[in-house]
């Protein structure tokens, strides 16, 4: 594991002969010195690539959301996003979860629904009725 920019991250190649290696933080890639990264213990199990520290996943679960907001961004930083938080959503085993996208110009929401649509782990999803934010929010239905 490295420490980037106060995020823990992953290498993803060897040295180039200006001595940049590229870095994984999240779904971010980036070209970086070697004299600007610290190496860090890692917590993933290099086997098994899972959590040394199961209580991180437990947690995880205890606090995330039912609900994300992707209200500002395009559509390509907001499936980023999206992407993350379903995955972070089935582990915590939520059934429904609730996308904010806001009304707009729709852009947003046809991407997310486009994106949604190849998803293999959710079940259905819609727009919210009265109430729930009409057209600013899509509800969706996650396979168990």
């Amino acid at each position: 594991m490295l420490y980037l920019l106060e995020k823990n991250g992953m290498l993803t190649s060897l040295p180039n002969d200006s001595d940049e290696v590229e870095v994984q933080v999240g779904s971010l890639k980036t070209n970086i010195n070697l004299n600007k990264l610290m190496k860090i213990k890692s917590n993933i199990d290099n086997k098994t690539n899972i959590p040394k520290n199961k209580n991180a996943v437990i947690n995880k679960s205890r606090t995330i959301s039912p609900e994300i907001n992707v209200i500002g961004l395009n559509v390509e930083e907001a499936l980023q996003v999206i992407d993350k938080y379903l995955d972070d959503a089935k582990l915590s085993k939520l059934e429904t979860i609730r996308i904010v996208h806001g009304k707009g110009t729709g852009k947003l929401r046809t991407g997310i629904h486009n994106f949604l649509k190849n998803r293999k782990d959710i079940k259905a999803f819609r727009i919210g009725t009265y109430g729930e934010g009409e057209m600013g929010v899509t509800v969706v239905t996650l396979k168990k």
